[in-house]
């Protein structure tokens, strides 16, 4: 189902300085989930199946992005145990890891319980009409018993994942071999400004041109910093965007391109290579079309490399107006010529 998206701001609305409106493209939903549901990250697998994490409920699912098969539950952890599941990183072919989020109150403060680190092997994982007939393998690589709360995940090599933890402010790295971990990167600009409104600090992350970016939830920014192929920082960290409320996650694509999901905006937010301006490509402030955009990865296949996949929240967190919430989506935008 497509459905043409109409950026319209209402007199009230208050944007970000930085951003300009200029392409208008084209939303298409692929499956949309029952009110109440949040889905937070997306990775996508080499068959062009789209694996989503949800938070509302401990879940990883997999979604057929033609929608000619309904989304099934590829594992449900336990949820008096895990509040949710979030940053999901493929190392090597159909090896996934994704985070699993100890209990945290409305400001993502961790409150009890721990956050862990699982892999999730899809490589003989099969489906037949909408039917499971064999499972991922599924295993626990690590609890990351120092952490508060664990949010976003990238790859930095077959073995290797960089994890961010949003509320300390600091990126761990984590062995996928034998789950030892270490705080690879402590930087200020990854830390919540003194008296912001919110104390989450790194969210997104992805590594690019031999750089790791983070968005910083509460400074509301885009930054970087240059690394080794081992994860060390060389050097300063640098702001790339100010100005930008509720960066989330966000994807590169191969022109240099960064797509950037404005959660609480409910904006989808490009920033062009060499540009210092965010120009808004999908949604609206007053639209529900990407309410709550938590992320965004493109596809894999020859026919679909242009298209952005997005999960969103429904605006569990931030309802329009302070009331008007849907069911989490999965769509997707066709990003040629960008």
């Amino acid at each position: 189902m497509e459905q043409v998206m109409n950026l319209q701001c209402s007199p009230a609305s208050i944007l970000p300085a930085t951003v300009v409106f200029i392409h208008l493209l084209t939303f298409t939903l692929v499956s949309s989930f029952q009110l109440g549901s949040w889905l937070e990250n997306l990775a996508v697998r080499e068959n062009g199946q789209l694996l989503v994490s949800r938070l509302d409920t401990p879940e990883v699912l997999q979604v057929d992005p033609t929608s000619n098969v309904e989304p099934v539950t590829v594992f449900a952890w336990n949820s008096s145990e895990y509040r949710g599941a979030l940053g999901i990183s493929e190392t090597t072919s159909d090896v996934f890891y994704v985070i699993l989020s100890a209990f945290i109150n409305s400001s993502f403060v961790k409150t009890s319980g721990v956050n862990s680190i699982f892999e999730i092997d899809m490589n003989n994982f099969a489906i037949s009409n909408g039917t499971i007939t064999q499972n991922a393998t599924v295993t626990k690589l690590v609890d990351i018993t120092s952490s508060d709360s664990l949010n976003g995940m990238t790859t930095l090599d077959d073995s290797n994942i960089l994890v961010g933890d949003i509320y300390n402010g600091w990126v761990y790295k984590v062995n996928t071999v034998d789950g030892t971990h270490n705080i690879v990167i402590d930087d200020p600009k990854m830390k919540a400004p003194a008296g912001a409104l919110t104390p989450l600090g790194v969210n997104g992350l992805n590594i690019h041109d031999s750089n790791l970016y983070w968005t910083n939830s509460a400074a509301a920014s885009l930054n970087r910093i240059q690394i080794t192929d081992d994860g060390t920082p060389v050097g300063n960290s640098s702001v790339v965007l100010t100005n930008e409320p509720g960066a989330d996650d966000f994807a590169f694509k191969s022109n240099g391109t960064a797509f950037i999901a404005l959660n609480s905006q409910d904006q989808l937010g490009a920033l062009f290579a060499g540009s210092s301006t965010l120009e808004t490509v999908a949604g609206s402030s007053i639209s529900t079309a990407l309410e709550g955009v938590s992320a965004g990865r493109f596809g894999r296949l020859a026919s679909d490399l242009n298209r952005l996949y997005m999960t969103t929240s429904g605006g569990a967190k931030n309802p329009i107006n302070g009331s008007v919430i849907v069911g989490a989506t999965v769509s997707y935008i066709d990003t040629t010529g960008l």
